[in-house]
């Protein structure tokens, strides 16, 4: 059974400077509540899970950046999709006020949890076989254009970067498109991290991306399961 137990509310925000390509990465998460959360089917639970996002200046502003930095734009010619620039990555868990590994709680007991992409609120472009993220603002004045961000998704004990390639246009109802990378329903344990890792990518094989702003954003629903 889907529990709402303690779902938090998020957002991953992409953008970069128009000197050059470059990204941030942001998660806002809204801390629950400490006196305790009521269900969907009733239990009053006193424990709250907090979206943990790998630092404690992070966590406890709400807000993870990853800058993929400026790099050259890449030559005309290349294969669709492919990515280019630095990879960077981001590591989200689930844990208690007090840092530990968090209690889910529910009836019947959640196990599970992920984090899901809420549908329809970005743009995407399949290039080379991979679903690209595109910007919110290909056609302003100054935005990048012919390029995307790849992300990808994995989940496990110790994981630090993103392993599969997300497809974005996978949406899964109620969850949309799961960072962990399952296709179906939350995945990850309560002691497991899930790592999304963000890299440009072309989205022509004729036509070199340029130099410009790119900006997404990306709102996030924590689950439960």
């Amino acid at each position: 059974m889907l529990s709402t137990f303690n779902r938090n509310k998020s957002k991953l925000v992409i953008a970069c400077l128009a000197a050059g390509f470059g990204v941030h990465l942001h998660s806002l998460a809204q801390a629950a509540n400490d006196s305790g959360t009521l269900n969907i089917n009733g239990q009053i639970s006193s424990t709250t899970c907090v979206l943990n996002m790998g630092d404690t200046a992070a966590t406890a502003s709400g807000v993870k950046t990853l800058q993929l930095g400026s790099t050259a734009a890449p030559a005309a010619a290349g294969a669709a999709g492919a990515t280019f620039g630095t990879a960077q990555s981001v590591v989200f868990t689930v844990t208690n006020a007090n840092g530990t590994t968090c209690t889910f709680g529910g009836t019947p007991a959640n196990t599970l949890w992920d984090i899901g992409l809420t549908p329809g609120t970005y743009q995407t472009v399949t290039a080379g076989g991979n679903v690209l993220l595109l910007s919110s603002g290909t056609s302003a004045t100054g935005a990048a254009s012919n390029v995307g961000v790849l992300l990808k998704g994995s989940f496990g004990t110790g994981v630090t970067t993103g392993a599969n390639n997300l497809n974005l246009n996978l949406v899964n109802p109620p969850y949309g498109v799961m960072l962990s990378g399952s296709t179906s329903a939350p995945a990850a344990l309560a002691a497991q991290s899930i790592a999304v890792t963000a890299q440009f990518a072309r989205t022509s094989a004729t036509v070199a991306p340029t130099a410009g702003a790119f900006s997404a954003t990306l709102p996030l629903t924590v689950w439960y399961k």
